[in-house]
């Protein structure tokens, strides 16, 4: 009787486990249409409408099909800037995003206007790595760490990851409370504090019962851009994860691997930015994981066009103001797009710290490279180019600042740049601080060692040699420049992020004494300068930063 009960025990486990396989039997290809850094760019290259059509046409021929985001929607263009957001979630409701996650730029217009437009968000939003320590409301109180879908007859699990540097790179006010920060995003312990909660997660998510786990990564593959917070490194420091959908560097990766922890091939990809691509994920009945990219494709969804169309119309009369004109680009950017105003002196930056100069009435101005955000091409200049070359909304500031402090500020801000600004198509030393300049000129010595030291939350703390990388400084006095004065007082101006924030973790202004500490919007500031002097004087670049 005993061998029979035994018998018939092992008999049920074996249905048993014969249909869980069953339940867990692939039936068909799974696709996941991926997006990044769309920065509001829903009628550039691929546009939304293009981008709908395909989706619309792989779920004619497929089961499940899903669209998802890795961050980095809300902002960056005027649909954003002028709504705070508004449009950008109307469209992509009406998009049927699956599952998305937040980039560091969802923040820029402010968290609770970030709280305010997760609530009208119709996809589920995920986020694994935040840690709230406020007493105020936690705004991803109700945000799971982890999703899983059932696609075609397997559990699939999405993670999402946000790179943990953002209280610096949005503004840091927006992440304190009291003056602390009460939003961290396991920031810290050269990256392992990231990677071991992600560990932490796809743990779980594999417990659950997930056959594959895909990240939805917000983290960028440049390490000058990322720092240690790779998703290269994540993969490098991890197992379980089997596709990282990576954002936030603007990269494009159509189908990269990289080794695990374990040894195992983790595919990695990316679609660049203002859908510059689209991503497809394809995991075949076989288990075999592919990804591709497409670049152009013809076929528009009626119904989007309809609603871009009405949006247009919404922005037309503020963004066709006409403000100047130009027969050259003001130019962000060179001609394979590196982004030379992280690193080097560009026209663009010259117009800005120049217009923050002249409204500010101060000695000095800057403005940081991150800041300059695209190029205003030949032609007319309107309002709309004005605010996409500034979309944050800065309110123009400025205060009183010894030479020393203006070394100093300038000292940390090129510790990245390097003797040449781009090799094999990408970019080399970049850094959001880089110091744009009006008012000042200077050099920059790049065979001395950046000798700088950050605290736990990546903010300057203290400099590590007597060695300095700036020389040659001269301060504009009337018409001449003369040598910079360390004890001497100067005024100066710029944004409220550079004096009252630690922007880049760059702090050495915070304590200055202001003069104005909430002026009109930069944009404001740029459209009035414009109005008031044109461009021309911005043909070239005013030879005011030289990199040795």
């Amino acid at each position: 009787m005993k061998k029979l009960i035994s018998i018939l025990v092992s008999l049920l486990i074996a249905l048993s486990l014969f249909g869980c396989q069953k339940q867990q039997k692939q039936t068909e290809d799974i696709y996941i249409v991926f997006t990044s850094d769309v920065h509001c760019g829903y009628e550039t290259n691929i546009n939304w409408a293009s981008l709908k059509s395909y989706v619309n046409s792989l779920k004619s021929e497929h089961n499940d099909v899903m669209l998802v985001d890795c961050g980095d929607y809300l902002q960056g263009g005027t649909i954003g800037t002028l709504s705070k957001g508004q449009y950008v979630v109307d469209l992509m409701n009406k998009m049927d995003y699956d599952i998305i996650t937040i980039g560091n730029h969802e923040f820029d217009y402010t968290v609770d206007r970030l709280s305010e437009l997760m609530d009208q968000m119709e996809a589920e939003i995920v986020l694994s790595n935040v840690i709230y320590t406020g007493s105020r409301e936690n705004i991803f109180k109700d945000t799971p760490e982890y999703i899983i879908k059932e696609i075609n007859g397997v559990k699939v699990g999405f993670i999402g990851l946000l790179t943990p540097t953002t209280p610096l790179t949005s503004t840091p006010s927006h992440f304190k409370e009291n003056d602390e920060f009460v939003y961290d995003f396991y920031y810290g312990d050269d990256g392992h504090k990231l990677f071991n909660k992600t560990q932490e997660v796809v743990d779980e998510v594999r417990k659950q019962g997930a056959k594959y786990v895909v990240a939805l990564s917000h983290l960028g593959s440049n390490e000058t851009k990322s720092g240690v917070y790779t998703s290269i490194n994540l993969i490098a420091n991890t197992e379980g994860i089997d596709v990282v959908l990576d954002g936030h560097s603007h990269s494009v990766y159509t189908e990269e691997r990289f080794p695990n922890r374990n040894g195992e091939d983790v595919v990695l990809s990316s679609v660049g930015t203002k859908l510059q691509e689209i991503g497809t994920l394809i995991i075949d009945t076989e288990g075999n994981i592919s990804t591709m990219l497409i670049s152009e494709y013809a076929d528009q969804d009626q119904e989007t066009l309809n609603q871009l169309e009405e949006v247009k119309k919404k922005l037309d009369v503020i963004l066709q103001e006409k403000v100047g004109e130009t027969d050259f680009d003001l130019a962000n950017a060179d001609e394979e797009g590196i982004r030379m105003c992280r690193s080097r002196e560009v026209n663009a930056g010259d117009l800005m710290a120049d217009a923050f100069r002249y409204e500010t009435g101060t000695q000095i101005a800057f403005c940081n490279g991150g800041g300059v955000r695209t190029t205003i091409k030949a032609g007319d200049i309107t309002y709309g180019d004005i605010l996409d070359l500034a979309p944050f909304q800065n309110t123009v500031a400025s205060i009183y600042a010894t030479g020393q402090q203006i070394l100093d500020f300038m000292e940390y801000s090129v510790m990245k740049t390097e003797r040449i600004y781009k090799l094999d198509g990408n970019a080399v030393g970049e850094f959001g601080a880089f110091p744009q300049c009006s008012g000042i000129k200077y050099t920059i010595d790049t065979s001395k060692d950046a000798g700088v030291e950050l605290d736990e939350n990546g903010v300057f703390k203290q400099f590590t040699s007597d060695e300095r990388r700036i020389k040659d400084v001269y301060v504009l006095e009337g018409d001449e420049y003369v040598p910079l004065d360390k004890d001497k007082t100067y005024t100066v101006g710029g944004i409220s992020y550079l004096f009252f924030e630690p922007g880049d973790g760059n702090n050495i202004f915070n304590n200055c004494e202001p003069i104005i500490e909430e002026g009109i919007t930069d944009v404001e500031a740029i459209k009035n300068y414009i109005e008031k002097f044109g461009v021309e004087q911005y043909r070239t670049t005013g030879d005011r930063i030289r990199v040795e």
